[in-house]
């Protein structure tokens, strides 16, 4: 039984970038790889790719990690889920987020207001729909009286639906509605701190302890050369704390690490990273062991440890990037990670 492991993948290349990416994704579908997900920003649309993936496989589960609760309807969604879950055979998972006021006010359009109980009008709503019953719902942001009902019958009457959180009010909500918690930059440490957050809301809603899985967006990094590892893995969380809101430099707070952000903030106003890159700068203000709580780097065996040790903490399903490589390292990357 292969170990569990999902993949996240981006729509963002050449045509022929993402033949090549499909071919990376049915490698690893015979490894014995899971889930594989697709992220969606201001680029491509995520729903294409599923579909081709959907088309190009027959076991590996696909989702959306995440689409966020704006800028499509909850009928939509609930629509294209449905369909997406027909075309694969009953492998789609549904991943749901609020995204951030930059994007959804200035690339939707839309006010971001109410994120929360967005989130679960959305989730109640597209539960409504794939169950095939006639809609009618009164909710704060969505009234729906004229009891449409979904025009075909859904393989499944419930999809999957992972939402990613990362703020305890939020997370708490996950255990009251979802199947799965997404969190990104979580520190290891702090898994079981997390998942007892959103035991709270299972409970509250009367679910049971394991309601809730913990699919975690791992950054893993697999290079021999450690030092070049490091500031490969420090990248992304470089980026994320210094130009993507509060959202995630406020959770690393709360987990412990208030002096490293605010350090790693003050050392941005004057070395600016390039995109989803760190600088000298702000990896001396991050620190060696805030890195290791959040990000897995190094060769291949490494890795491969780093993320048992999170398995082990509470991990149920370890998200991770595509490995580069060709076809032929690709299978040896995953190949090793899920055995």
């Amino acid at each position: 039984m292969p170990r569990r492991l999902a993949l996240a993948v981006g729509f963002t290349g050449s045509p022929e970038q993402n033949r090549e990416l499909i071919e990376r994704i049915k490698v690893a579908e015979e490894v014995g790889v899971e889930a594989v997900f697709t992220a969606e920003t201001w680029g491509r649309d995520q729903f294409s790719l599923l579909t081709q993936i959907a088309l190009a496989t027959s076991k590996i589960k696909l989702g959306t990690g995440i689409a966020p609760v704006y800028g499509r309807s909850p009928a939509v969604l609930a629509m294209t889920a449905a369909t997406l879950d027909e075309l694969s055979g009953g492998r789609f998972i549904l991943g749901l987020g609020t995204s951030g006021a930059r994007v959804i006010e200035h690339w939707h359009g839309e006010k971001f207001e109410k994120p929360l109980r967005r989130l679960r009008e959305y989730t109640e709503i597209i539960n409504m729909i794939v169950r095939g019953e006639k809609v009618f719902y009164d909710g704060e942001i969505f009234k729906l009286q004229r009891g449409f009902r979904l025009l075909f019958q859904p393989v499944r009457p419930h999809i999957p639906i992972a939402i990613a959180s990362i703020s305890p009010k939020s997370m708490e909500q996950v255990g009251e509605i979802a199947d799965a918690w997404m969190p990104i930059f979580w520190p290891k440490s702090k898994i079981q701190e997390g998942k007892e957050i959103v035991r709270r809301g299972s409970r509250r809603a009367g679910r049971p302890d394991d309601a809730v899985e913990c699919w975690a967006n791992i950054t893993v990094v697999i290079n021999p050369d450690v030092e070049k590892a490091k500031v490969q893995a420090a990248g992304p969380v470089s980026w994320y704390v210094t130009n993507m809101g509060d959202f995630y430099w406020q959770m690393l707070a709360r987990n412990g690490f208030a002096e490293e952000v605010a350090a790693m903030r003050k050392a941005a106003e004057t070395s600016k990273p390039a995109p989803f890159q760190t600088t000298p700068e702000i990896m001396a203000a991050m620190g060696d062991r805030m890195l290791d709580e959040v990000a897995v780097y190094g060769d291949l065996e490494t890795v491969a440890a780093g993320l048992e040790e999170r398995r082990r903490l509470g991990v149920d399903l370890p998200i991770i990037s595509m490995p580069p490589g060709d076809l032929r390292t690709v299978e040896r990357v995953l190949g090793t990670l899920v055995a």
